[in-house]
């Protein structure tokens, strides 16, 4: 008798115990089919749980949904979406971003709230994600691109054509791999043009402009795409002219590319996600969060390089990747042979590099260098350099290195990006604190009295560069405060700028009137130490920087070095 009383004790508060999360769950679209698998793979990774209750205490997750749509309609219905669930106050919230930087209120909300987020396939920047899911997607470039060089004749200089995006970290890091990947081959290429294509829509226009521009047959080697989204509408276009002779490389897996591969239509590699295993493994790591274990953080699935030689083993985008994530090949340890003078080519711009007055230098950067250079004994010496003209510096060996946004160099053979990324540079704007914008574009500007100071530009220059010609430009080491002065004078209703550089002298605690919000206006870029290929000592300070970074992010060091210049790591979005 008591000891049946014990065991209905013990049973009845095992159940008491037993919990129902209430989880959020904003999707992207519904009618991109990669998009629809994710979801899927994310809900029967919910339902296993849910079915398997018994050995989870019990325990139960209750999935509410929201979906976005696609283009501009859905990025700002996503914003609504988050700020919807955010007042239901669930136990989490997992998002796949329209945006990597128009959701940024909604997960600044979401971290007061104390709402654990969970973001997957998209990163968005400017507060905390309790994890990051995505794609390997820098291997997947690199995959590409090794694939592409091995079936040109050696030495010979391809001729590309992008088909990019840059508003989101993804489809800018598969450029990255591939781009990196040609030159880790030592592959001459020259990029003949850039187009903007991620859907459908853009990606028949922008073909129909390569066609336009390039209508000559055989003076275009390769053409490569950031998704099928958009590379199926080129590679349609490509194949309507007969431009058999073009090598199509793209990203995705989308089942109509990997037909094409399968019959022989232009494309050769398609860099395949594993669609269904980024819900998954988003739900598995939103459970840890919840149940008060720690997440991975950064998660990275592996891709599938469909080849017609690797066809037959692809799974499809259901599919569960078998081999872990490939390693990103680093540079060997490489040893100074003699030479303890280094120039190193930079643009003067606070945090990053800053030039006090001639020959007088701090910035973040520069206190990195400034010990190693100490424990190494070496001698660095920086040299302020526009950044239109870093790269010719460098190719002119007037400099050993250059620090430079990544866009500047992307598209370069003769050059070799080494060491770990340095930062990463995108576009803030300043607003009116009661500012109800949420989407901050071509579209939304149009309608605004616009001040700005150089940035890293990428995006889409004709309808950003309309824009910028009836705004004010301000240049100069104190261009933060001149654009906030504006902005409190009531001269300016917008200002935009580097958005590391605006948060270097931006107190929020002050700034009573104002508030700085990230945007991807003009894409997302490391900053990145650059070498030339040729020096027999082109790894060895970018080695150095790697394992400071290493060590310094152990002991908590970078962080006391970032503190004060009012910045974050980057950690989670760098490709290791």
């Amino acid at each position: 008798m008591i000891r049946s009383l014990i065991i209905s004790i013990l049973f009845l508060s095992s159940a008491a115990e037993a919990k129902t999360w209430k989880v959020a769950v904003l999707y992207w679209s519904m009618r991109i089919e990669g998009q629809v698998l994710m979801r899927k793979g994310l809900e029967e990774e919910a339902h296993k749980f849910n079915s398997t209750s018994s050995i989870n205490n019990g325990d139960q997750v209750e999935l509410i949904p929201f979906v976005a749509g696609e283009g501009r309609e859905g990025i700002i219905k996503q914003i609504e979406q988050f700020t919807q669930a955010n007042k239901k106050n669930p136990d989490a919230i997992i998002i796949q971003p329209t945006d990597n930087a128009a959701l940024a209120e909604g997960l600044q909300a979401a971290n007061r709230l104390k709402i654990p987020v969970v973001a997957y396939d998209q990163y968005i920047v400017g507060g905390n994600l309790a994890a990051f899911v995505t794609s390997n997607n820098y291997g997947g470039g690199v995959d590409g691109a090794n694939y592409i060089d091995s079936i040109f004749p050696k030495k010979k200089s391809l001729r590309i054509v992008v088909f990019e995006y840059p508003q989101v970290s993804s489809t800018t890091e598969r450029v990255d791999g591939f781009f990196d990947g040609l030159r880790a081959k030592q592959r001459p290429f020259v990029v003949l043009e850039r187009y903007q294509a991620v859907e459908p829509v853009s990606g028949k226009n922008a073909a129909l402009k390569f066609l336009k521009d390039y209508p000559k047959k055989g003076s275009v080697d390769v053409v490569f795409t950031v998704n099928d989204g958009g590379g199926l509408s080129v590679v349609k276009e490509i194949l309507a002219k007969k431009r058999n002779e073009i090598k199509h490389a793209t990203f995705d897996g989308d089942p109509l590319s990997v037909e094409n591969i399968r019959e022989g239509k232009l494309t050769v590699i398609d860099s395949a996600q594993y669609c269904a295993e980024l819900g998954r493994r988003a739900f598995r790591e939103m459970i840890k969060v919840v149940k008060g274990g720690s997440a991975g953080i950064k998660v990275r699935v592996p891709t599938f390089p469909v080849t017609p030689e690797s066809i037959k083993n692809y799974t499809g985008w259901m599919g569960v990747p078998v081999d872990e994530p490939k390693a990103i090949v680093r540079s060997e340890k490489s040893k100074n042979t003699g030479n303890l003078i280094f120039r190193v080519g930079a643009t003067p711009l606070c945090p990053y590099v800053c030039e006090k007055s001639p020959g007088v230098w701090t910035g973040y950067l520069f206190e990195i260098l400034g010990e190693i250079a100490k424990k190494q004994g070496l001698d660095l010496r920086l040299e302020s350099i526009p950044n239109s003209r870093l790269v010719t510096a460098l190719q002119t060996h007037k400099v050993d290195y250059i620090i430079a946004p990544q866009y500047l160099v992307r598209y370069i053979s003769d050059i070799k990006i080494v060491g770990p990324e340095l930062g990463v540079n995108f576009t803030g704007a300043i607003l009116p604190k009661e500012s109800q914008i949420g989407l901050i574009d071509t579209v939304s500007l149009k309608k605004l009295k616009v001040v700005y100071s150089d940035f890293g530009y990428q995006g889409d220059r004709t309808a950003l560069g309309t824009i910028l010609e009836r705004a004010n430009r301000l240049t100069g080491v104190d261009v933060a405060d001149r654009m906030k002065k504006m902005m409190m004078d009531g001269r300016a209703e917008i200002a935009l700028g580097d958005f590391n550089v605006i948060r270097n002298s931006f107190d929020s605690n002050k700034e009573t009137k104002l508030k700085l919000v990230p945007t991807s206006l003009t894409g997302f870029s490391f900053f990145v130490m650059a070498g030339s290929p040729k020096s027999p000592q082109v790894d060895f300070l970018g080695n150095r920087l790697s394992e400071w970074f290493e060590a310094s992010r152990t002991n908590g060091h970078l962080s006391e070095v970032l503190n004060k210049y009012n910045l974050s790591d980057w950690q989670i979005l760098d490709r290791n």
